[in-house]
């Protein structure tokens, strides 16, 4: 069989093919080790850090490039070669934080592009997720001191962390206030209830990140598929037209777009075979 119009698969990590503290399946690795036999190219779109994929991923993962940081970054797994990244500039980051600092939220800004693992903290409200995740980046973190933002030249994002609760608000509010840069919104993947509402240059996204691989590569999102779990998903979700989620995935994605099985039970594998036979 001929896959012709079947040129890339796109799939976030965290939930769908990871589910908490897990690895990838027998099966999930067969899929991908498939995919590449059938000459289609097997792209990761993570949230997480470089730093903090390479904890879970070996380099010999079956991947051929990864999206990173929610698409800041854009790496050819194989070479481990940077081929894209879009940071927030000084005029940004400065306006982001007096946005920022009309509310009584917990946010970091962290590092240029590949290094964002590395951050500044400012705590206001306390949430215990916050604080979480500063001690386990405490030997990459220190307090920001307002101060001396005149003196970052670069940044790949603001990430602030909210309770559940009016959270949709508050993140309405901000998108609003923080345009022309784009603000996303994901369930925190350390505690699972509160939200992470994440602040980067314009044009920073999943879906955007898949548009400009592409396009370099000489396909269309028309010849790829996508599928994940979050609503930091959603811009990838929207922008292919061949679009999954697991049942894992909050009900309003699930009403969207095309629901395959759980992240447990190979949910990825159901929806590549679906794809193929399309």
């Amino acid at each position: 069989m001929m896959y012709k119009n079947k040129k890339m698969c796109v799939t976030d990590l965290d939930g769908t093919l990871l589910p908490n503290r897990g690895k990838l399946s027998e099966k999930t690795i067969n899929t991908l080790n498939k995919l590449k036999e059938k000459g289609i190219l097997r792209v990761l779109a993570t949230g997480r850090s470089l730093y903090s994929l390479r904890q879970v991923l070996d380099e010999d993962a079956p991947f051929d490039y990864v999206i990173f940081s929610t698409g800041a970054g854009i790496m050819n797994w194989h070479t481990q070669e940077l081929i894209h990244s879009r940071n927030l500039d000084n005029e940004q980051i400065v306006m982001a934080h007096k946005v920022l600092e009309e509310y009584e939220i917990d946010y970091m800004l962290h590092n240029s592009v590949p290094d964002t693992h590395l951050m500044h903290y400012r705590a206001k409200a306390g949430v215990k997720d916050f604080w979480d995740r500063v001690e386990l980046y405490q030997r990459y973190a220190c307090e920001l001191d307002p101060k001396q933002l005149q003196n970052i030249e670069f940044a790949t994002q603001y990430l602030a962390i909210v309770e559940a609760d009016n959270h949709e608000r508050l993140f309405e509010s901000l998108k609003e206030k923080l345009l022309p840069l784009k603000t996303i919104r994901t369930t925190s993947p350390l505690d699972f209830k509160s939200f992470w509402i994440e602040v980067f240059a314009p044009k920073v996204s999943k879906g955007d990140a898949i548009i400009h691989l592409a396009k370099s590569l000489g396909n269309g999102v028309e010849d790829c598929m996508v599928i994940g779990n979050d609503y930091n998903d959603l811009d990838m979700l929207e922008v292919c037209p061949h679009s999954f989620v697991v049942a894992n995935s909050p009900e309003e994605l699930k009403d969207r777009f095309t629901e395959v099985s759980s992240c447990k039970d190979e949910g990825f594998s159901e929806a590549v075979q679906v794809w193929l036979a399309s």
